[in-house]
């Protein structure tokens, strides 16, 4: 990645979550449209002596750009709420400059409904279309006190007009975010479903008892939360903990069900499919949050863990976690090789590795669930 190129700011940024990075995207080219936009009409409005609107214009391409940079650096809300803010500014300083309600700045303000509706949800277009209306009224009982001349004549009937169809807009990218979103949801679960299912054959594939995928989604969602993890990312560790040991279906089926203990050799190969879970999922967008989980949740605190034999800190939250939940979860379940382990055993064995294979904050926090809800 050439840094010190300027054509790498023509591209959108990535972040660790897929929706995040998609959100970024997004105000990325909203806000490459808006710096061309205000220099070209900015230029446009000097070359023409319209020296005031030049200036809100110009300020806005600045503003802009300070949100360009924000977005860049993970802070898109930021970014976001200076666009639309700015935005709302100049549209109404641009109407009180020119001929108020008869200036075609006014058709700016369904923009401004659909920046502030994909940035912020629903709310936001409650928020835009009711700033849009009041900005309607304000500019024209300002025309009508007199505080700002205008060659044409204040007009009730325009006020009403223009409301009606801000509020029409509104309604219209209500119907429309309201589709996408039921049709987000609806993919979201055939997802969900589809991993679901991945998991389940890996269970019959590789031995594992009956329902150990859901028991360790559920549990590691609870840690999470308890951890302070934000939704995307608790979404991730689900889907990661689905796929875990995806990779497990490349191993062969004479090194996977031995009965007994693997060989040099044949533990060489068993090491791989962390590497083959992270083959498999990297080549699809929405799952590659889920990498860090499938990857890396056979590292360990201490180090000595694999394929990368990262340690501490450098093991991403949600392996850490979700390390905890597996064992537990194997430590709990019977097996061809031994039978499940006593509960207090269980627990016992998660503190004495507290430091060693587990984060000991991971660990305490899970053992705090365990006392209060008795898992």
């Amino acid at each position: 990645m050439k840094t010190s190129s300027w054509l790498f700011y023509l591209f959108p940024p990535k972040f660790s979550g897929y929706e995040e990075t998609q959100k970024a995207k997004l105000l990325h080219y909203m806000l490459l449209a808006a710096i061309a936009g205000s220099l070209v009409i900015g230029t446009i409005n000097f070359q023409k002596g319209w020296y005031p609107e030049t200036t809100f214009l110009f300020s806005f391409t600045g503003i802009s750009l300070v949100g360009f940079f924000l977005n860049r650096t993970q802070l898109s809300w930021y970014a976001g709420l200076i666009l639309n803010i700015s935005l709302y500014i100049v549209i109404c300083l641009m109407l009180y400059n020119g001929i108020g309600l008869y200036d075609e700045t006014v058709l700016a303000f369904p923009f401004f409904i659909i920046f502030t509706t994909f940035l912020f949800g629903k709310r936001g277009l409650w928020i835009g279309t009711c700033l849009s209306v009041t900005a309607i009224i304000a500019i024209y009982f300002l025309q009508v006190y007199g505080l700002f001349e205008n060659i044409y004549m204040a007009s009730p009937t325009r006020v009403l007009i223009l409301s009606s169809l801000l509020m029409l807009s509104g309604l219209t990218i209500w119907a429309v975010r309201d589709s996408w979103e039921a049709n987000l949801r609806n993919l979201r679960e055939s997802y969900d479903l589809t991993l679901r299912g991945w998991a389940r054959a890996l269970e019959y594939r590789d031995g594992e008892t009956a329902g150990h995928s859901q028991r360790v989604i559920e549990l590691s969602v609870t840690l999470a939360r308890k951890l302070g993890l934000d939704k995307e990312e608790i979404r991730a560790l689900q889907r990661g903990a689905y796929l875990h040991d995806i990779g497990k279906m490349a191993i062969p089926d004479q090194i996977l069900h031995k009965p007994g203990p693997l060989n040099d050799e044949e533990w060489k190969v068993m090491k791989q499919h962390p590497i083959r879970s992270r083959e498999f999922i990297s080549e699809i967008p929405f799952l590659q949050p889920a990498i860090q989980v499938a990857y890396y949740h056979h590292e360990r605190w201490d180090g000595s863990g694999y394929p990368e034999g990262l340690h501490g800190e450098h093991i991403p939250l949600s392996a850490r976690i979700f390390t905890v939940i597996d064992n537990w979860d194997a430590l709990n379940s019977d097996r061809p090789y031994r039978k499940a382990w006593p509960r207090e055993k269980a627990i016992g064995y998660l503190q004495q590795n507290a430091g060693s294979i587990f984060d000991s904050r991971v660990v305490d926090a899970f053992l705090g669930i365990l006392e209060d809800e008795k898992v």
